[in-house]
């Protein structure tokens, strides 16, 4: 059965209300499985984690985007996560509807731009019209005329998850699990989903990824820890590292067309580790379809581009497994498959980034290039006519990147911790 997910804002809107029931109801008939927050039910912790599960699960989203939509912070993030999911599984339908006389201007000045390119739901409206509704959800219906069975095979973030629960499974101890959930930040009300085995793992597992806070997720590790074999508790903590990462400013690393495309992306951090763990969230830790190794620096040669640009193709050739002996103008990139050269650029002037930059797309256009750069070099560098498509990731201070560094070193040493062995520095 196929799983449709709903995203709205139409309480107080009722030609959305009557558009997003005629739809559902259609659906439902037709025997799709529907997922709709019908009483927009937003307070709760365990509400937003519904919504995050039927995100990551659904099979096809529909978007109503009415004028109450385009000013809901819900529905952006809600289609922030679907179009992460697009982009790692092209095969997703994401759906948008437009409803009423909401125009294309209006959805880029709210940030709705990701949706214009994919086809789209949208008739003329006249103010009155009371057949409007049921003409639109039946042009919405069209679209799921012949659909067929819906496969996903390489839906990352469905994959994470599982990846995850399978994991937090081996732990047969039920005490165990509800105190991880506490520790989570689980609310009482909802630990009864801890009370029965089954299915466990999956509803912690959907916590730490998607709700759990940083500080939540050091006190839920150390509790599941207790009741976990060693390898597993190490595999467990290297999925939930990356987390602590803002997941909507990982995902604008992706590339917009296809992870086989060229990008360029700048992050103020220092560590080249840090832009590794935003590569982690991004790929939703899917080893088999990405792959990253850092260069720059400070250069060896009196040549600092040719240097940087040598040190670039090199790291490439690595992110390839290429042999030594290989020509890098015949290097190709593998199909849905991300390489990322995270490029240590600090202090070096803007003109020479753009020149590096520049010789490494020509050589390999299908490269992601994350730049590691300065707070104020990334502004600057974007006002060189090369580099105008580089995209500037949120601000990460200081404190962010030494906040990430001492919890990852801090979760890994867990385990050996507990084997009473001190991991030195």
């Amino acid at each position: 059965m196929i799983d449709v997910f709903i995203s709205h804002s139409s309480r107080r809107d009722p030609l959305a209300g009557k558009v997003r029931k005629r739809v559902v109801g259609e659906l439902k008939r037709r025997n799709y499985r529907v997922k709709v927050d019908t009483y927009a039910l937003r307070g709760g912790r365990e509400w937003c984690l519904q919504l995050m599960r039927w995100i990551a699960e659904c099979d096809v989203a529909v978007v109503l985007l009415n004028r109450a939509a385009l000013d809901s912070s819900w529905v952006l993030r809600e289609v922030n996560i679907l179009m992460w999911r697009r982009s790692l599984c092209p095969s997703l339908r994401v759906l948008p509807v437009i409803v009423g006389d909401v125009t294309t201007d209006q959805l880029k000045e709210k940030g709705f731009s990701e949706l214009l390119p994919l086809q789209s739901v949208r008739l003329p409206y006249e103010t009155g019209d009371r057949m409007y509704p049921g003409r639109l959800a039946g042009e919405v219906l069209k679209e799921f005329a012949g659909l067929p069975d819906v496969r996903h095979d390489t839906d990352h973030m469905r994959r994470w998850i599982q990846d995850v629960a399978t994991r937090l499974d081996t732990v047969d101890d039920p005490k165990a699990l509800m105190a991880t959930g506490r520790a989570l930040g689980i609310e009482d009300a909802d630990l009864h989903h801890l009370d029965v085995y089954a299915g466990a793992g999956e509803f912690l597992a959907h916590h730490m990824l998607a709700t759990a806070t940083a500080a939540g997720l050091r006190k839920g590790v150390y509790e599941i820890a207790r009741s976990m074999g060693g390898d597993r508790l190490r595999e467990l903590i290297t999925l939930l590292t990356p987390t602590w990462i803002d997941a909507d400013a990982a995902r604008r690393l992706l590339p917009p067309n296809g992870l086989a495309s060229k990008h360029l992306v700048a992050l103020n951090a220092r560590d080249p580790a840090t832009a590794g763990q935003y590569v982690d969230r991004a790929m939703c830790r899917q080893l088999m379809y990405y792959s990253f190794q850092a260069a720059g620096g400070i250069p060896q040669g009196e040549d600092t581009v040719d240097d940087l640009v040598e040190q670039g193709v090199e790291a490439v050739r690595q992110v390839l497994c290429s042999p030594d002996w290989q020509d890098p103008r015949t290097f190709r990139p593998r199909e849905d498959y991300l390489h990322c050269l995270v490029l240590d650029v600090h202090g070096l002037r803007p003109r020479l980034v753009e020149r590096v930059v520049a010789r490494l797309h020509d050589l390999f256009p299908w490269l992601l290039i994350v730049l590691l750069a300065d707070e104020c070099d990334p502004a600057r560098a974007r006002l060189s006519s090369q580099l105008a498509d580089l995209v500037v990731l949120p601000e990460l201070t200081q404190a962010d990147e030494v906040f990430g560094h001492q919890l990852t070193k801090e979760l890994k040493a867990v385990p050996d911790r507990l084997n009473g062995l001190e991991v030195s520095a």
